[in-house]
């Protein structure tokens, strides 16, 4: 060590030293500046000048109300020497089984992936223990804190309550899914960097970033796909959702009557409607206003549905199915399979088709990892402008379905 060189350099180069060995490895804690001052017989501000210096070089990472952190090499922090904590926002409930099995969990595996947290254990809160759900993945060594906020089990607001997420001290908000505008307008006053997760509306642009799917390449496609199997009489099949409980009081079977009882268009069909008549419009097939239906994915709307089409002439029925999602292309299918008919089917989805029917696939994980790099792009350049990015579906035949279906297994 170079006893010309000024304290704090001295005690920098000694503390490299540490970080460098086997004493101090990523994510644990260093001792505390008055600890380090006594050991090293030195004051604490030069101590803290020297510790300010080793953030800047990001190679440890200061906690508000924890202490100071050796960084993480090989992951390190996405702001050097900075604690970030990033609040994810679902429409339901945040539950283990979530995470790999829906589309909330889909667009959150895309953050993880994208902020190396995919291997660090999350902790979940218990029914009961809040107002709402919670999943944190805690990452000290790369400076990260991601808290996944879900709304509570008794209840159905389609949001984590907006005093959890002031609770939370957040630096920057991801939303998954939330597409309830007055709760999305309040969110937006809190004027922290935001991204909108398959989220699509102009009343939220130049406030927040927004990351939506894209539905026409995949609809056109099975538009297209239909057309050259001859078939002309294709009918848009669009998607509906229940209204927000209105009271926190509201459960059981009062909340399931509500939600019956209450219903709307889901935000994203009317996007893939649109595409629909696009992809119809460009083969010169047309459109009947009668072509386009909307119901929920359940048997009962299905079968009745399938029930209908089976009382009209051959001329009439339906040849194929342009859906909302998969769920509903294959419910549909079966019914009508049921009833003696035969028609194809396509739908979108994160997943691939189990039947019969074709996915237009939605990479929720891509659009998990682009709202990642939004978000800390906001975080890099507070004042940049906001900006709109559509993630592409891809229609997948059903034989490709089932070739990529495979390969996955095979990976697996």
């Amino acid at each position: 060590m170079d006893t010309q060189a000024p304290k704090h350099a001295r005690v920098m180069e000694h503390l490299r030293r540490l970080l460098r060995g086997t004493a101090y490895p990523a994510g644990s804690r260093l001792p505390t500046e008055l600890e380090l001052a006594r050991s090293l017989q030195v004051n604490a501000l030069t101590v803290s000048r020297a510790l300010r210096e080793l953030v800047a070089e990001g190679l440890i990472v200061r906690r508000r109300g924890s202490g100071t952190f050796v960084a993480d090499r090989q992951a390190p922090p996405l702001l050097p020497g900075r604690h970030l904590r990033v609040g994810l926002l679902w429409p339901v409930s945040v539950r283990p089984e979530r995470l790999v099995q829906s589309w909330w969990g889909a667009l959150t595996r895309g953050v993880l992936e994208a902020w190396n947290l995919t291997d660090v254990a999350p902790s979940w809160n218990a029914p009961g223990e809040a107002t709402f759900t919670r999943a944190v993945w805690d990452a000290p060594a790369r400076g990260l804190t991601l808290e996944a906020l879900g709304e509570a089990l008794p209840v159905h607001p389609r949001h984590p309550p907006l005093e959890a997420v002031r609770a939370g001290r957040f630096d920057a908000l991801i939303t998954a899914n939330v597409v309830e505008q007055a709760y999305l307008e309040s969110l937006l006053e809190l004027q922290l960097p935001t991204v909108l997760l398959d989220y699509d509306d102009a009343r939220c642009a130049g406030r927040a970033d927004q990351v939506c799917v894209d539905p026409l390449d995949g609809y056109r496609a099975a538009v297209q796909s239909f057309a050259k199997q001859g078939l002309t009489r294709i009918h848009y099949v669009g998607g509906i959702i229940g209204a927000p409980a209105p009271s926190e009081t509201l459960s059981g079977a009062a909340l399931t009557a509500f939600v019956r009882t209450h219903t709307r268009v889901e935000p994203d069909s009317v996007r893939r409607q649109h595409a629909y008549r696009v992809a119809m419009d460009e083969l010169n097939l047309p459109v009947r206003e009668d072509w386009i239906h909307r119901l929920d994915v359940g048997a009962c709307e299905a079968a009745n549905l399938a029930q209908s089409w089976a009382q009209q002439p051959d001329t009439e029925r339906p040849e194929a199915l342009l859906c909302f999602n998969l769920a509903q292309a294959e419910a549909l299918q079966q019914a009508c399979a049921d009833r003696g008919l035969s028609l194809e089917a396509a739908g979108a989805a994160e997943r691939l088709p189990r039947g019969a029917a074709h996915a237009i696939r939605i990479d929720g994980v891509e659009l998990g990892r682009i709202g990642a790099a939004l978000a800390l792009a906001r975080l890099q350049q507070p004042h940049r402008p906001t900006v709109r990015v559509g993630v592409p579906t891809r229609y997948l035949a059903h034989t490709e379905g089932l070739t990529e279906s495979v390969n996955a297994k095979e990976r697996v």
